[in-house]
């Protein structure tokens, strides 16, 4: 869109509200947005749910406060509503990023003037059922994670004459060509000189990362690391077993710090299925290192994926035919090469956070008074 910033922008003060506490989904996407946003010279502040790493985090920065909490009793929901007016009455516009902090700054904001933005990370909060058409009426503006999101948006009548625009990801510089490959490579002991297609996300059922492993049984000689953990990480070395690729898959765990290595130990990335944020920042992240994707055409998918350019799309849930892509570009160095070096100039120019800050106040730009939107 070429936003470009303004000189007054930096009196704009924004409330971020996302209820959770953990360093992951909306929350990670959220934070992102908001660092991007005060670099850019706007005050935000970022409330949300303490408990877990989030907090641990966040703790010491003044501007993050651990201010919602999860609710258990009718009287605890209106002291929160009661806190996030407190929060809203210093600042100019609140952008609520999940349902549940959306519904409390809805009941605090009434009568008080102060802009609502939506920020939407998964498509499934875009229904068309008696609570979220309640939910959404009032909402003065709606930041999509996705392209695929604008038709759902459209169609809900409360938003469906609200302005709307797609955020970009944001990614952190530690993104970026290099790492520690043979390090990382050492350490899991996968080859130096090996192919290996590499996923991330919670271990989880609805993640397929047993679709994965059943690609890699159909791709002989490709490696396969596995990151993160969660309760499916047992079955899933189980099946690893049973298919006969358990000496040639790397499970290092959750790992955020030195991420970007693990990434660069990879020829290939494979995301098999969406997690809870449609933003579906680990194809991005991957793109930075120079990663090609091997991603399941899913909603939003091909905003991160240029189909035979930066990686290339197969049908969700088809192991067979992620087998075959694996093996495809398993045997062919110079298109892994040229698509890593396409994603990692994409990545550098559509995924910083200047661009995402920019995209995000023209958007604000169109509901604060006194702020007009950049043409």
């Amino acid at each position: 869109m070429g936003c470009q910033l303004s000189a007054s922008i930096g009196e704009m003060r924004v409330l971020h509200l996302v209820a959770a506490d953990r360093w992951t989904g909306a929350a990670a996407t959220a934070l992102q947005l908001a660092d991007a946003l005060r670099a850019a010279g706007t005050e935000c502040t970022f409330a949300y749910r303490p408990g877990r790493n989030l907090e641990v985090r966040l703790r010491g920065v003044e501007w993050c406060l651990p201010a919602l909490a999860k609710e258990r009793s009718l009287g605890e929901i209106r002291s929160a509503v009661a806190r996030v007016r407190a929060l809203a009455a210093g600042h100019d516009l609140v952008h609520a990023h999940l349902p549940h902090d959306h519904l409390l700054a809805r009941q605090a904001l009434r009568g008080s003037g102060t802009p609502l933005v939506r920020g939407v990370h998964h498509l499934g909060h875009l229904r068309p059922d008696p609570f979220h058409r309640w939910l959404f009426r009032g909402t003065a503006a709606v930041a999509l994670s996705n392209s695929a999101m604008v038709p759902r948006c459209r169609a809900l009548a409360a938003i469906a004459a609200a302005p709307a625009h797609v955020l970009p990801v944001a990614l952190e510089a530690r993104f970026r060509p290099g790492g520690g490959r043979d390090e990382v490579r050492a350490r899991l002991g996968i080859p130096p000189d090996a192919v290996a297609a590499g996923t991330i996300g919670k271990l989880d059922r609805s993640r397929g990362h047993d679709i994965f492993l059943h690609a890699l049984a159909g791709a002989p000689g490709v490696w396969g690391i596995v990151i993160g953990k969660g309760p499916h990480a047992e079955a899933l070395a189980k099946l690893a077993r049973s298919l006969g690729v358990a000496g040639r898959v790397a499970f290092p765990g959750y790992v955020e710090a030195g991420l970007e290595d693990l990434y660069a130990a990879m020829d290939m990335f494979v995301f098999p299925a969406a997690g809870s944020d449609h933003a579906h920042r680990a194809i991005a992240e991957a793109a930075g290192c120079a990663v090609p994707a091997l991603a399941a055409d899913l909603p939003g998918v091909r905003d991160l994926v240029e189909p035979g350019r930066t990686g290339e799309v197969y049908p969700g849930g088809d192991a067979a035919a992620l087998a075959v892509l694996i093996a495809a570009w398993g045997r062919d160095p110079a298109r892994r090469r040229s698509a890593g070096a396409a994603a990692a100039e994409r990545a550098r120019n559509l995924w910083t956070p200047e661009r995402l800050a920019a995209e995000a106040l023209e958007l604000y730009r169109r509901v604060i008074p006194g702020h007009r939107p950049q043409r």
